[in-house]
């Protein structure tokens, strides 16, 4: 540790730790905060009585051990033959510090993760707390094979539950639902094979992406090392380095706890705020074909996520004849949120773009605002007692959203049997129904 500190002293002049960038680079990484804390009134006389609620995982650690990284092996590498530069031996560093910090926790959610998840629990209940007013209320829960989403799941009932009165749980594995992405053979042909990779490859271009990871990787090696390294090698370096600066601050308190200086392990100021900026274009540009509308919002990519909206109508047509459950609670991945989004044709998620204007798609989806860490879509149902009339209304991260297509006189409450029919509609034009059997569907579509 005492040589990491010295490390930092010596070196700081190399590189400019004062500036402050903007943190829209962090993309999908974004650190969550609801983005609506006050809401319109429902019409006179209706209360919420069911949630449908889908979320994002929360703040998280790095998905794999640091030292499987490209960038770690490189740097030791370097280092054993004499080739890194001062910036390089303190780049090196701080991934060893990371690495300390991460060993234990790769998969997991982060401390960050857990408040955030048990603060937007928090406001689901002061919110809606007539939904929870029943002696012994049931909640459904379901999560994917990963770690994080069962954590999640935990943290966000860990919040709840403290509300409520004697819930009655019942919890399972959903992949179907929640991991279809997973279990689409032309889903995965599209990741790998189609047009978008050759319009992220002329974003790149445009931006001038090629130069900037030269510039950036350079400052670690000596000279005569660096000549040695392709594109290829500077653009695994600049991955693994974006990666390790955007989780740098869903971790913070979990740097602390090991007994370091936050300041320790921020990488982020090797790289200035120009190019952090082009960075995080490129990122948001990658998540927005691959997960979002892209050029075709009625697009494979976004078709994926039928199972989750038939398991939504279902579940709502459910508590309409039976009021037995009283929420149905998700916990997923960015990955299942954006299509979902899209599918569901919130406005600002389901904006489509040409070929022609990629250096635009910030301006029109942002993953920040989508799918930031613990992104989240909910359908809250309201009634009026005595009335057999229901309203739902959409909520995308906490924010009150339209749905294209769809006409209410009451925004942002809308009618269930007009969304109801707005729906099935839909699942219709992708030769489906709400008791599609997904598995096959997911197998078969194209």
């Amino acid at each position: 540790m005492k040589k990491v500190l010295a490390a930092i002293c010596f070196f700081a002049p190399l590189f400019s730790a004062a500036q402050t960038c903007k943190e829209n680079f962090l993309g999908s990484k974004t650190l969550y905060n609801s983005q609506q804390l006050k809401y319109s009134a429902p019409p006179e006389g209706y209360l919420p009585v069911f949630i449908n609620h889908v979320g994002r995982h929360g703040a998280r650690h790095l998905t794999k051990d640091v030292n499987t990284s490209y960038i770690y092996q490189l740097l030791l590498t370097a280092d054993s033959t004499n080739g890194l530069s001062a910036a390089g031996k303190l780049l090196k560093e701080k991934v060893l510090l990371l690495e300390k910090v991460e060993k234990k926790n790769f998969k997991s959610i982060s401390l960050r993760g857990k408040k955030e998840q048990q603060g937007i629990a928090d406001r689901m209940y002061n919110n809606n707390a007539s939904v929870f007013s029943n002696a012994k209320p049931l909640l459904k829960i379901s999560y994917t094979k990963e770690i994080r989403t069962l954590q999640t799941s935990d943290a966000f009932l860990s919040e709840l539950k403290s509300k409520i009165n004697e819930p009655v749980i019942t919890s399972r594995i959903n992949d179907t639902t929640l991991r279809f992405y997973d279990m689409s053979p032309a889903y995965d042909n599209y990741k790998d094979n189609a047009n978008w990779l050759q319009y992220l490859q002329q974003l790149k271009a445009a931006v001038k992406y090629n130069e900037i990871a030269g510039q950036i990787t350079q400052q670690f090696f000596t000279p005569s090392y660096f000549k040695n390294l392709t594109a290829k090698d500077q653009d695994k370096v600049i991955a693994d380095l974006y990666g390790f600066i955007t989780i740098f601050y869903s971790v913070q308190k979990e740097i602390e706890d090991a007994g370091f200086k936050i300041a320790d392990a921020d990488m982020q100021p090797f790289v200035t705020c120009a190019q952090l900026a082009v960075l995080g274009k490129i990122d948001n540009a990658e998540d927005f074909f691959a997960k979002g509308p892209a050029t075709d919002v009625n697009g494979i990519q976004v078709k994926i996520a039928l199972p989750l909206l038939a398991d939504f109508i279902n579940t709502t047509d459910e508590y309409i004849n039976t009021k037995a459950v009283t929420a149905q609670l998700r916990f997923s991945h960015a990955e299942t949120i954006s299509p979902y989004a899209s599918l569901l044709g919130f406005v600002q998620a389901s904006a489509t773009i040409s070929a022609k204007k990629l250096n635009d798609i910030g301006k029109m989806w942002d993953a920040g605002k989508i799918i930031p860490l613990s992104a989240n879509i909910q359908w809250i149902l309201y009634k009026k007692q005595g009335s057999e009339n229901y309203l739902i209304k959409f909520l995308l991260n906490e924010k009150e959203v339209a749905v294209k297509g769809l006409t209410t006189k009451t925004f942002p409450y809308y009618n269930w049997a007009d969304v109801r029919s707005f729906y099935i509609k839909k699942m219709a034009g992708f030769n489906s129904t709400p008791s599609t059997d997904f598995v096959k569907y997911l197998q078969e579509v194209k």
